[in-house]
């Protein structure tokens, strides 16, 4: 067991205009906060973690195995584990979420987004 000051915790850039900070790790999951600027995008990846997330703020357009979806602040999202899927946030303001990952995802805690080199 552990209790974590998340705020102490120092943010890093995955991809241009977005930073993450892992805010949990555990035996089985890594909890992440981000924080994307407007008009940024997170390319097309897959990952063998099954990815599920809240948004906090903002609004964004998801496409998942082909299909586009908008989020916006409250709506969740599951991606399963080696699905193709990429994000492009709007331009009108900050977006703002939380994401767990599970298996854990050890290149995120290495500060370096290599989702085919977990190990």
């Amino acid at each position: 067991m552990s209790v974590i000051d998340t705020t102490k915790i120092d943010f890093w850039e995955p991809h241009p205009g977005s930073r993450m900070r892992v805010i949990g790790n555990g035996e089985h999951v890594t909890l992440v906060y981000a924080r994307l600027q407007p008009g940024s995008d997170v390319p097309e990846h897959k990952h063998p973690s099954e990815q599920m997330g809240v948004c906090l703020q903002g609004e964004a357009t998801f496409t998942i195995d082909e299909k586009e979806f908008s989020v916006k602040e409250g709506f969740s999202w599951i991606i399963p584990e080696n699905t193709m899927h990429s994000m492009k946030i709007s331009k009108k303001e900050e977006f703002v979420s939380v994401e767990l990952f599970s298996p854990p995802r050890p290149d995120l805690l290495r500060r370096e987004f290599a989702p085919d080199k977990l190990g």
